[in-house]
């Protein structure tokens, strides 16, 4: 688990600006510090073979502070909520993604393209189970996906949305399970520059995720959508 902790660190490291040529360099390469709002739902998959009381289940908030470069993103959210049982549980979630873009449309004069990026993620979720004898969700996981882009940049105006399917190997944090993850991800992001201090950066973003683990009883989902807002320095 130490190693897939650490690679979400690492992919942040690696980012690079994609600027297709564009002379807009002002807003594809930028980096901002915020945060994002979600509203998430988490519980078992039909797979699943644990009863109702004792599958992990819950609905609410989910916070994120992020750090975001270029084609690069990395979040960190911590979260409490009430089981079934009426206990107070945790749950904290780590991300991180890098994009290497492909133009597939446009040309250097050109303000807007299309492109295919190339996605290297990785993740790290962790829930408290609601039966203290049963062990908690605590996955790592590693993978590639790609899909579509869109960007347009202006000099004072800059438009990114993407949708990315992606699949990774998935491990338990102190065990021996391990198995695969699916993901579904959407993202617009709005860029402005000088707005405030440098600008900012708003968007909003959804993700929904599916674990398939060997052992059945970790098999779960999440989805989550929200808004997020950086200060981009």
């Amino acid at each position: 688990m130490k190693k897939v902790v650490f690679s979400i660190f690492v992919l942040c490291s690696f980012v690079r600006a994609q600027d297709f040529g564009y002379e807009y360099l002002m807003l594809t390469e930028y980096r901002s510090l915020g945060a994002s709002y979600n509203l998430q739902r988490f519980k078992a998959s039909s797979s699943n073979t644990l009863s109702d009381s004792n599958r992990i289940t819950f609905s609410s908030s989910l916070p994120f502070i992020e750090f975001r470069q270029n084609n690069g993103r990395l979040a960190v959210g911590y979260q409490t909520f009430t089981d079934i049982r009426g206990k107070s549980k945790e749950s904290f979630s780590v991300y991180g993604e890098t994009h290497n873009d492909y133009s597939i449309g446009g040309t250097k004069e050109s303000k807007g393209a299309f492109a295919l990026p190339v996605v290297v993620s990785a993740n790290y979720v962790r829930a408290q189970s609601s039966n203290p004898s049963l062990a908690d969700f605590d996955i790592g996981s590693l993978g590639l996906g790609t899909g579509i882009k869109f960007k347009h940049f202006e000099h004072s105006f800059g438009i990114q949305a993407f949708a990315v399917g992606s699949l990774m190997y998935a491990s338990e944090g102190f065990g021996t399970d391990y198995g695969s993850q699916a993901s579904l991800c959407g993202e617009v992001q709005l860029i402005f520059p000088e707005l405030i201090y440098r600008g900012i950066l708003v968007g909003y973003r959804f993700e929904y995720q599916r674990w398939n683990m060997n052992n059945s009883l970790l098999d779960y989902q999440r989805r989550y959508q929200g808004m997020f807002v950086g200060i981009m320095f």
